[in-house]
């Protein structure tokens, strides 16, 4: 069955709009601690991760490949999101055009990363749609993250 994906080396179209994934915000005063300790567990992340696509039917293929390959530039990712959460929470020590800067450089590392994963799975041969559940995936695997160390809103305190 051909691919639907674009030859190599054409621009690809930008990605699909993910669902909302029902977490609740975190306040600004979180984001920060969220964000740091999101980065401690990248690893533990990717593990589950990586474990999750060798399991899944669609990813038969998967098994064979070594773990740098399917892990590849989903922690650059992950861990250049994590930082923006910190960021966001010490804007209000950066002046509006340094924190906008910092945002800014941030969104075209995720873009750069998130295209050139997407051209290393088409070399792969991974369909639209492995990709993506490849990414459903990774949100799944984000979301229980972030639940495990967002604080309860309907806690006082916290």
């Amino acid at each position: 069955m051909e691919s639907p994906n674009p030859p190599p080396g054409s621009p690809l179209p930008p990605p699909a709009t993910m669902p909302a994934s029902g977490i609740k915000p975190v306040k600004s005063q979180g984001r920060a601690r969220i964000g740091d300790r999101l980065r401690h567990d990248l690893e533990t992340l990717m593990v589950r991760y990586i474990d999750r696509l060798r399991s899944d039917p669609l990813f038969s293929k998967s098994q064979s490949l070594p773990n740098a390959l399917l892990e590849d530039h989903a922690s650059s990712f992950l861990s250049d999101l994590f930082q923006s959460l910190v960021v966001l929470e010490n804007a209000g020590e950066l002046d509006n055009a340094a924190e906008s800067e910092l945002l800014s450089d941030g969104i075209k590392i995720q873009r750069l990363v998130a295209e050139l994963h997407g051209r290393q799975r088409y070399r792969l041969g991974w369909t639209e749609h492995a990709l993506e559940r490849e990414y459903q995936i990774l949100r799944e695997e984000v979301d229980s993250l972030v639940r495990r160390h967002a604080p309860d809103p309907d806690r006082a305190g916290d």
